[in-house]
């Protein structure tokens, strides 16, 4: 069974501007929601894709893990789907809202320095979705701690293990500077870093989707005249 659509109300560009940073991959009409689907190797917890299908395309398809679809024809106006929907049943607010319910946007990463002296930071990370709102439930995301922003891990490893405060460590994979985290249930993420070893400068790199964002930089300094 399928849909007989004879046109989108969207261009590909309006969709694919709105869909960004996702992993996206557009289906339109005379195309298969499975040769899409079957195109996607990579798709992993950590790396979601999404499958946004325009009106006109089969629905016959083999779910895959990991990879999410999305009918354009469900989000017209009325009473939830179904019809030819006109120039202005698929809008912008709502294509944004469909999308983000599947795609996470720019966390909000707090990673501030401590006073002089101090040897603990506190890192918060509120992962987001496309539209700036926190997202509810849980999520897994890959942090790790740079010597420059947005660098590889650095090499500069804290003297003391993290301290857990909100969310859990599912993966270390590498002791003291790079995790996998879950968030709590309101995509938050909380913990602390440890360290003595004056001076040493931090940048907190979280990865959404195969996106890197950065914060920082979180110094350690000794007390003024101090060792």
């Amino acid at each position: 069974m399928g849909s007989h659509y004879n046109r989108a109300p969207m261009t590909k560009d309006k969709v694919l501007a709105t869909a960004t940073p996702a992993q996206t991959v557009i289906v339109q009409a005379g195309e298969s929601i499975q040769d899409a689907i079957n195109s996607i190797t990579d798709a992993t917890s950590e790396k979601t894709y999404l499958v946004l299908v325009y009106p006109g395309v089969s629905r016959s398809y083999t779910p895959k893990d990991n990879v999410n679809v999305v009918f354009l024809e469900d989000m017209g106006g009325g009473g939830g789907g179904g019809g030819t929907p006109d120039d202005g049943s698929v809008t912008d607010a709502k294509l944004a809202d469909a999308l983000g319910a599947y795609i996470l946007g720019e966390p909000a990463i707090s990673a501030s320095s401590p006073p002089p002296g101090a040897m603990s930071a506190t890192v918060s990370i509120q992962l987001r979705d496309i539209k700036g709102a926190n997202l509810a439930g849980k999520h897994v995301a890959r942090v790790w701690l740079s010597s420059t922003e947005g660098g590889t891990v650095t090499a500069s490893v804290p003297d003391t293990t993290e301290t857990v405060v909100i969310g859990d460590r599912l993966q270390t994979m590498f002791a003291k500077v790079h995790w996998m985290w879950l968030s709590n249930e309101n995509g938050t993420i909380i913990f602390m870093i440890n360290n003595s070893i004056f001076p040493r400068t931090y940048y907190v790199n979280v990865e959404i989707g195969g996106r890197v964002y950065s914060a920082g930089p979180i110094r350690f300094q000794a007390f003024e005249g101090g060792t």
